[in-house]
């Protein structure tokens, strides 16, 4: 795991989400967005191995974002990380060309074991 790409509207999540990536990933160099427009900017410059995505972003669905990653066709991780739970939301966000779906009140330890073996294909 080279890079990564975090996409969280609320900073101490964002913080989190960058935490558990590192304890997942030592040494991934991260990229953080705290809206649609910047995440979509970043995918337009680099090429990640990992994308966690939030769902509810202030400019619009984070689903807009997993579409460009999905249709940028580098060999992506993209894991949606939200606390919607909701059958329409996860639909919604693999319909979109997500790999995994990842609630974020899981306690950090199952986070960090889901989204690994998310990105081992498991």
């Amino acid at each position: 795991m080279k890079k990564a790409l975090i996409v969280e509207d609320v900073t101490e999540t964002r913080q989190w989400l960058c935490e558990v990536t590192l304890n997942c990933f030592p040494g991934c160099e991260i990229f953080e967005a705290k809206n649609v427009r910047e995440a979509l900017f970043s995918v337009k410059g680099h090429e990640f191995d990992l994308a966690l995505v939030d769902l509810g972003l202030p400019d619009g669905s984070g689903t807009k974002v997993v579409e460009a990653l999905a249709a940028a066709k580098n060999d992506v991780t993209i894991v949606v990380a939200t606390v919607m739970g909701d059958d329409a939301s996860v639909v919604a966000a693999l319909s979109s060309g997500a790999n995994g779906y990842l609630l974020k009140d899981s306690p950090p330890d199952v986070f960090e074991r889901l989204l690994k073996q998310i990105e081992q294909g498991i």
